[in-house]
């Protein structure tokens, strides 16, 4: 339910307290209402039927007025009675309680409210004179007990208190649930989101249950926007750390071919028939650092974001052979061979960036292939001609593959290859210039970026296939 639904609910029900303890209360007081003019008019027949009596046996009220009375009131027990003479003195009085009849009223007393109700705290009251022959013989005063109207009457008002008190009771406790749980909770747990991310930490707090009204849905968008924070955070100190190791490798990586080429560079004036081969040594040095510096200047390009593809459609076969094309490993004294099955089919490519991919991977094959051994380059878009360790798509994928037979590489370290700065451990010997441990990071981020993937197979000692693949376009004639 939506907050503004639940907020109308709950002054729907925080009016309707007031009304329904109202409400209550009228009906408890029209109850006791009825019941009270009931037995008035109960009363009002009690009292003209013992009027009647007494009138009819007004003889007896001089010499008996005791037997008068109980006479009058042997059908009407729950009544009391009281007799006065025609001079206003008690002659009989049926309840044994001091103080129930007055014994002696004055005329005024006597004579207001005649034929008249009277109502006190506990009682009716009724005075009516009793006739002989036309004559006044006396006066009778019928008390009759209400005091069960007026308990019933306090036990509807604190009932109805009651009922109030304990309703407003829940009500409030409902408010304040309803807030703590939507509004207060929330809102802290927001804050203390907010806190973490204002200080830098990772940590995130409990997370609280997420309602579907407006208020979850700000809490799911401000969780979102945190976890965004805190990848950028994250992704930051990745990046201060890679930079770090940037200028750690750099140093070390440009330090030593520096002092080589001094060293050299001394060694010719000192050792003048040399020179030539020591100005050989310099010149693979200098072309080292060149390749570095590239590696750098590629790396720092890729991971920019204001880097983009320049993508293009190209027939698949025709980029292979541009990407197969230019290698000649004769003077590294190893042997190529080259192979294809392309079905017909393009691609979305940005043919300069995959020749730099597969320069780095035909680079690495040869600094590991022993002398005298073989790189193999084999590409294909179809599912049947894929080696076993290749994972299947339903998708229609060009692959390439780059096979050494290399020492191979542990299993324990393939899938570290393609971070930054990375390197196999004999791969840093300072006789082999090998870089920084770019060339894969950088690989894996523009093969990322053509939407393609980007992998090693080793099983050492038998070499290393490094592959790629990136999507086909379906063609007329071909499949997707």
């Amino acid at each position: 339910m939506k907050l503004r639904g639940q907020l109308n609910l709950l002054l729907l029900a925080t009016a309707l307290v007031p009304f329904i303890a109202t409400s209550l209360f009228s009906y408890q007081l029209n109850r006791v209402a009825k019941e009270e003019s009931s037995n008035h008019l109960e009363s009002m027949i009690v009292a003209k039927s013992i009027s009647r009596t007494l009138n009819q046996n007004a003889q007896m009220f001089d010499g008996s007025a005791k037997e008068l009375g109980r006479l009058a009131l042997k059908q009407h027990e729950n009544v009391q009675l009281g007799l006065y003479s025609k001079d206003r003195a008690l002659q009989f009085q049926s309840s044994s309680e001091e103080g129930g009849f007055a014994t002696h009223l004055t005329p005024e007393a006597m004579f207001s409210n005649l034929y008249s109700w009277q109502s006190s705290d506990s009682a009716y009251i009724y005075k009516e004179p009793i006739f002989l022959q036309d004559q006044i013989a006396g006066y009778f005063e019928l008390h009759f007990d209400k005091s069960g109207i007026r308990k019933e009457t306090k036990e509807v008002y604190m009932l109805t208190i009651l009922f109030f008190l304990i309703t407003v009771g829940i009500t409030l406790f409902i408010v304040q649930h309803w807030f703590k749980r939507n509004m207060l909770v929330p809102f802290a747990w927001m804050k203390a989101e907010m806190d973490e991310v204002a200080y830098g930490k990772q940590n995130r707090t409990t997370p609280v249950k997420r309602g579907r009204t407006e208020v979850g849905q700000l809490m799911g968008n401000f969780a979102n926007m945190a976890a965004h924070l805190r990848a950028i955070d994250a992704q930051k100190q990745s990046d201060d750390e890679d930079r770090k190791k940037l200028i750690a490798a750099i140093s070390h990586d440009l330090r030593t071919p520096l002092t080589s080429i001094r060293a050299y560079a001394e060694g010719m004036n000192a050792h003048p028939d040399k020179r030539e081969e020591y100005s050989k040594v310099i010149l693979a040095k200098t072309e080292y650092m060149q390749r570095l510096i590239e590696d750098l200047l590629i790396f720092s390009q890729v991971h920019s974001t204001s880097f983009s593809l320049s993508l293009k459609k190209v027939d698949a076969e025709e980029l292979v052979e541009l990407l197969f094309d230019g290698y000649d490993l004769e003077k590294e004294q190893l042997r190529l061979s080259t192979s294809m099955e392309i079905e017909p089919a393009e691609v979305d490519a940005d043919a300069g960036r995959l020749v730099q991919v597969m320069d780095n991977l035909v680079t690495n094959a040869i600094c590991y292939s022993p002398e005298g051994g073989a790189i193999s380059l084999y590409a294909t878009n179809k599912q049947s001609c894929l080696p076993p360790f290749v994972e299947r798509t339903n998708e229609q994928r060009l692959y390439i593959f780059v096979k050494d037979e290399g020492q191979g590489i542990p299993s324990g370290v393939q899938r570290q290859l393609f971070d930054p700065f990375f390197q196999v451990e004999q791969a840093r010997s300072q006789t082999n210039d090998k870089g920084v441990g770019l060339g894969l990071s950088i690989c894996r981020e523009l093969i990322h970026q053509h939407g393609g993937t980007i992998d090693v197979y080793s099983s050492p000692p038998h070499g290393s296939t490094f592959f790629f693949s990136i999507p086909c376009i379906k063609t007329e004639g071909g499949n997707e």
